[in-house]
């Protein structure tokens, strides 16, 4: 689910040439838009603190790659790991998935307010979201790291 929200058509510069914080964050909340439930605000967030976290040579050196992807490359699994709880709780996340689940709008809500609210939590539900998702490849296996 995170994999394909957050590495849908990240075009960035398009020519190739570096990129500015301010433009990847712009077209990561772009590419994420409807396909996601973070505002455009926690999008535009996340984008700049990934970008801080990468470094603009590292943006920069796969602008081709991310405009191609369809999941999120394994150098920016970290950064964006680092960069969503900053931005964004798990649990707003989670919340659409949650409400088709057989439970209460109340039981949705304080699962999302848990989450939220608890910082530890929050960034353990942000990693299991990211480093547990699939490859499309092989859906059988995790992207779980052995040191983790």
């Amino acid at each position: 689910m995170i994999s394909a929200v957050f590495a849908t058509s990240m075009c960035l510069s398009g020519c190739g040439g570096s990129i500015s914080k301010e433009d990847f964050a712009s077209n990561f909340a772009k590419s994420t838009g409807s396909q996601s439930s973070l505002s455009e605000e926690q999008a535009i967030c996340i984008g700049e603190n990934i970008y801080t976290e990468a470094g603009e040579e590292q943006i920069t050196e796969m602008d081709g790659q991310l405009s191609e992807s369809t999941t999120i490359p394994k150098e920016l699994i970290a950064p964006v790991a680092k960069a969503g709880p900053r931005c964004a709780g798990a649990g707003d996340v989670l919340r659409e998935q949650l409400e088709t689940q057989d439970i209460t709008a109340e039981q949705v809500d304080c699962i999302v307010e848990a989450i939220n609210n608890d910082e530890e939590l929050n960034q353990q539900v942000w990693d299991c979201l990211l480093y547990t998702s699939p490859s499309p490849r092989d859906r059988t296996r995790s992207r779980m790291p052995s040191s983790a």
